[in-house]
């Protein structure tokens, strides 16, 4: 890390600039302060138990989790999914603008880039699903895949135990690969043998640190058997410019062998399952605050 000339908040090296274009992702630590964690959690569980009033965000539970009869706070517990909370809690949307977070992304991408989505990703104790093998990218029909950037800040600490990312170093550079359906559009992954999972590196992480990660390099979660709970918050980012395409484009990316359609944003012809929505790319500009406390 170094640290920027007229900002004094610690910037990518070199090294780290060259790891992110090289193996696809980059860890940088601290970018929330314990508050502003703290304050994260807090926003999901007032979410959660209603505190916080759910205008636009909704909750998704774990698959097969029965939640008739649960109380409000046995409701949380089963909850693995939180989407588009940023106009319902001021400490989850401060984090999407975090100062810092956009400096290190200038480095990364270049200066310019809006909001697209936000997700809060949750692996419950003992019941914490997997998230199978997938790029980013099969989920969004963006021209140019590599304008696209995934931010996964952790708010509990992430381990091999518990569910935290996995990666493949380099793969982004491959290209697109099929993706497959399930009923649940959660469930789309890469077909088998198109990942290298002996590669796979698992990526650990304190409460706080951010991942940063190519819209193209494949990654898992492993369910969670611990006794702790992983909550993580993560954000989509475009830079300006990107031009959405229509299915035919996202063919190009995304297709068997055959050239059909093998993304995530359509059901394909021999598979059930729904469609993905995404709230019309919802854009929104950066307005960085300050994440350090």
């Amino acid at each position: 890390m170094e640290i920027g000339p007229e900002t004094n908040l610690a910037l990518l090296n070199g090294g780290e600039i060259a790891q992110y274009r090289r193996d696809g992702y980059v860890v940088v630590r601290g970018v929330l302060g314990p508050a502003h964690v703290d304050a994260c959690k807090q926003a999901l569980t007032d979410l959660a138990l209603g505190v916080l009033p759910a205008a636009e965000t909704k909750l998704m539970y774990e698959t097969g989790i029965d939640i008739t009869g649960m109380s409000p706070g046995e409701r949380e517990y089963a909850i693995r999914k939180y989407m588009d909370f940023c106009g319902d809690s001021a400490a989850l949307k401060a984090a999407a603008f975090s100062r810092r977070l956009h400096l290190v992304l200038d480095q990364l991408l270049g200066q310019g880039r809006v909001l697209f989505q936000e997700m809060a990703l949750v692996k419950p104790p003992r019941i914490g699903s997997e998230k199978p093998w997938h790029q980013d990218a099969a989920y969004f029909r963006i021209k140019d895949p590599g304008l696209v950037v995934g931010v996964w800040i952790a708010l509990d600490e992430a381990s091999a135990m518990n569910g935290c990312m996995e990666m493949v170093p380099g793969s982004h550079l491959g290209g697109g690969v099929p993706h497959v359906h399930e009923n649940d559009f959660n469930l789309c992954q890469i077909v088998p043998g198109k990942v290298d999972t002996a590669a796979r590196v698992a990526i650990e992480m304190q409460p706080g640190d951010a991942l940063i990660f190519h819209g193209m390099i494949h990654h898992y979660t492993a369910p969670n058997t611990s006794n702790m709970r992983r909550r993580a918050v993560q954000y989509h980012y475009h830079q300006v410019g990107t031009v959405w395409g229509t299915v035919a484009d996202h063919q190009t990316h995304f297709h068997f062998e055959d050239g059909s359609y093998a993304g995530c944003t359509l059901p394909h012809e021999h598979l059930p399952g729904g469609n993905y929505f995404y709230r019309n790319g919802l854009p929104r500009e950066i307005d960085p605050v300050d994440t350090s406390a």
